[in-house]
């Protein structure tokens, strides 16, 4: 359309999409089997061809014809407080036999919060990307576990683009970033078990397979505007699920920014490097000491009236505490032992991952081991046992850890700025417990 100025106007695209309004009792489950039966819908409707996929070239609208639709949008907008639980499973052993655990993520959200997916309808030169984002206002989650606290905060910002190219079997790139603000995480060496049981259950449950592998990577950031980390350091890894005798160390800040890449670009490699980058500004470290610790009422008394100067005799000043705090107060017993203006710590690890075994004898069998195994019944009786029938013979008792190449995990903290530190006994004490 041309305008009497002489100004072109591109008529907008077709808006296509659903929108969801959620009010009062609104209960949203989601999980690794609901995935799966999503993945299964989006085959069944759109199924796969192995074929490259054609680029779409945009023609303008041709007025008495039907226009090009190029996405779809979804929104779900929640009018009222909610509940968002994430739902796994995993196999354990009960009376000798296999059984499904059920485990959750349960959290709590209020109104305003809302979810957004866009699902394009073409194709570039690159491929395609899909969009998902959203935002949880005041949420409290917890977990299924024993020690429930898991994670409080104002807002909860996430993103998720994926990215597929042209050719099914070409490298994907999963861009994930959550943003979190006035964030209390509570940390559990638990946690690390109990998510990693859930991407188990959400990654595929079949054997690696070269011909419809895809390899692909996933991006993560991670960050925090005015934070809390708090981790339990009992000795003997012992938690207080009352929460009345637990030792806590704290890690709080105006700044956590954490990215690391997960990648999967080869078919089961010998080994994989994954690198953790973690950033922190104003950051302060925070003991506390129940009340049944023999030390508690010394390092609060020490920390209240303790006297501290520099090197000229003057008065030094303590630590300041018009900082956002909601669970680690210096009211209710909390001591601040350490302030770094700005620290980075990079952490690489390299490990050897085990793949899942595979039907026999495709995954775990290489090919001169498979043709001993197919052609043994023709064979003389008395022949040499196969590597694979050695292993397969070999107790754990008879297993030697050190004939294996170890994994390697290399820490590198760096602390660009002067820092302050109050070192009291308990503190090492508990960070031999932390770790």
């Amino acid at each position: 359309m041309r305008l009497p100025n002489g100004d072109e106007v591109t008529a907008p695209t077709p808006v296509w999409g659903l929108d969801i309004q959620c009010e009062k009792g609104t209960n949203l489950s989601y999980g690794p089997w609901a995935d799966r039966q999503r993945e299964q819908l989006f085959l069944f409707f759109f199924p796969q061809d192995y074929q490259t996929m054609k680029v779409f070239i945009f023609i303008a609208s041709v007025p008495g014809e039907i226009r090009q639709v190029q996405q779809f949008d979804v929104r779900l907008n929640i009018l009222a407080e909610a509940t968002v639980d994430i739902l796994f499973s995993k196999l354990i052993m009960r009376d000798g036999k296999q059984e499904n655990q059920t485990n959750a993520v349960h959290m709590n959200v209020q109104r305003g919060s809302y979810f957004e997916m866009t699902l394009p309808w073409t194709v570039s030169d690159d491929g395609y990307v899909t969009k998902i984002n959203g935002q949880f206002l005041h949420v409290d989650a917890s977990s299924s576990l024993n020690y429930r606290n898991l994670l409080e905060a104002e807002t909860l910002d996430y993103r998720v683009n994926v990215h597929y190219p042209r050719v099914w079997n070409h490298h994907q790139t999963w861009d994930l970033e959550f943003n979190g603000c006035k964030a209390t995480y509570h940390f559990l060496y638990a946690h690390k078990e109990f998510f990693q049981d859930m991407i188990e259950d959400w990654s595929s449950r079949v054997p690696p397979d070269l011909l419809h592998f895809v390899p692909y990577s996933w991006n993560f950031i991670i960050r925090m505007q005015e934070f809390e980390l708090i981790t339990l350091a009992n000795g003997y890894n012992w938690v207080d699920c009352e929460h009345q005798a637990n030792a806590h160390i704290a890690f709080c800040g105006e700044l956590f920014d954490l990215r690391f890449t997960l990648p999967f670009t080869d078919f089961l490699p010998e080994t994989v490097l994954l690198k953790f980058i973690i950033v922190g500004e104003n950051v302060d470290l925070s003991l506390f000491l129940p009340p049944t610790n023999t030390s508690s009422n010394i390092i609060t008394a020490l920390s209240r009236n303790a006297r501290l100067i520099e090197k000229e005799d003057r008065p030094k000043h303590s630590f300041s505490s018009e900082k956002w705090r909601k669970f680690c107060k210096l009211s209710s017993g909390w001591v601040d032992c350490w302030h770094v203006p700005e620290l980075q710590l990079s952490i690489s690890y390299t490990y050897h991952p085990v793949p899942p075994v595979g039907p026999s004898p495709q995954a775990n069998v290489s090919t001169p081991e498979k043709e001993e195994l197919l052609l043994s019944p023709i064979r003389a009786p008395h022949r040499k046992k196969s590597p694979m029938e050695i292993i397969k013979n070999l107790t754990p008792e008879q297993f030697d850890p050190t004939s294996v190449t170890a994994d390697c995990i290399n820490v590198d903290l760096r602390i660009t700025k002067p820092s302050e530190i109050k070192l009291y006994g308990s503190v090492l004490r508990m960070f031999i417990n932390l770790k």
